[in-house]
């Protein structure tokens, strides 16, 4: 695989939303489909990394091999289908809509994330998700070693999960198509991706402050769905600093890199947020956030945060 960009002892700084330092032993940069086929396929459970807006890589650093999909960005159109490697950018895939006059993707605008991840972890906004126009995807299957084609059935979508998300190392999407709504006119495509971009911009941060998302999932009670957000304010800890890491002030389901944070003070955070609002709601929260590493304290703490 000389051919092929590689990277060893790399800092993913550049490559997660929350920007924590972490150096990665084994880094690979494919270009091409047939490059990502060949690494899926002779390394060991790989971190499939685009733009790391959900992870949360370890501070003590990644012995996993990481696959960065950055390069991975074709986009084929035939209007009302667009076809888009995994490693495209969301919002890039909103702005190529909109200039088609095609809506469904408007929610993108606002999302730091590439496809592959959107399908993960059926990414969503606005009571919409990138699951309501999908059509199939491509994706490898590592059990099997073998590339496959999945329906929206076969994805097993739910709330901010997927039948990807549901079995870690298993599968790797690699492409997705999907059939997008022809509208009248680009006015409404342009204002519900104007109302996306300013809802985010007024309510989570930007990335000039460093975060992961929503650090958990809106929990379901009674039937009813929760915001963990505004259970989190409730239970006083909207500025809450563990180390580097903090609650953040205009919405408390985000937790910002402050200064200089490392996975561990992130960790703790969450840690304390869970206890707090289980003490005071009876509500465990799950988190929405993927962790990589092997370090043995933090992945005790992260799988204390697992199970609840």
């Amino acid at each position: 695989m000389k051919e092929i960009e590689h990277r060893m002892n790399y800092n993913l700084k550049a490559y997660n939303t929350l920007r924590v330092s972490s150096i990665a032993d084994d880094v690979y940069f494919p270009k091409t489909m047939d490059e990502i086929k060949l690494l899926l396929a002779n390394l060991s459970d790989p971190v499939i990394v685009g733009n790391g807006s959900n992870i949360l890589f370890s501070s003590a650093g990644v012995k996993k091999p990481v696959i960065i999909t950055k390069h991975l960005d074709k986009v084929e159109v035939k209007p009302p289908y667009i076809s888009a490697y995994a490693g495209v950018a969301a919002p890039k895939l909103a702005t190529m809509a909109f200039e088609l006059r095609l809506s469904g993707f408007e929610f993108l605008a606002g999302i730091p994330a590439t496809l592959g991840g959107t399908i993960a972890m059926n990414a969503g906004a606005d009571a919409q998700a990138i699951s309501d126009y999908f059509e199939s995807a491509c994706v490898y299957d590592a059990s099997e070693d073998k590339i496959k084609e999945f329906s929206a059935q076969d994805m097993e979508f739910g709330y901010r999960t997927s039948v990807i998300k549901k079995n870690p190392g298993r599968y790797v999407v690699l492409s997705a198509k999907f059939k997008l709504l022809e509208a009248d006119s680009y006015i409404a495509i342009k204002e519900a991706m104007d109302r996306t971009v300013e809802k985010r911009k007024n309510t989570q941060p930007s990335l000039k402050e460093p975060n992961i998302g929503c650090a958990f999932k809106n929990p379901v009670k009674d039937g009813q769905t929760i915001s963990a957000g505004k259970l989190i304010d409730e239970a006083g800890l909207k500025g809450h600093l563990e180390g580097g890491a903090m609650v953040y002030f205009n919405h408390a389901n985000f937790i910002i890199n402050f200064n200089e944070a490392t996975s561990m003070d992130y960790i703790n955070v969450m840690r304390q947020v869970q206890m707090s609002v289980f003490d005071k709601f009876n509500i465990m929260l799950e988190p929405e956030v993927v962790y990589i590493g092997s370090d043995k304290k933090e992945l005790e703490l992260w799988n204390m945060l697992i199970k609840g």
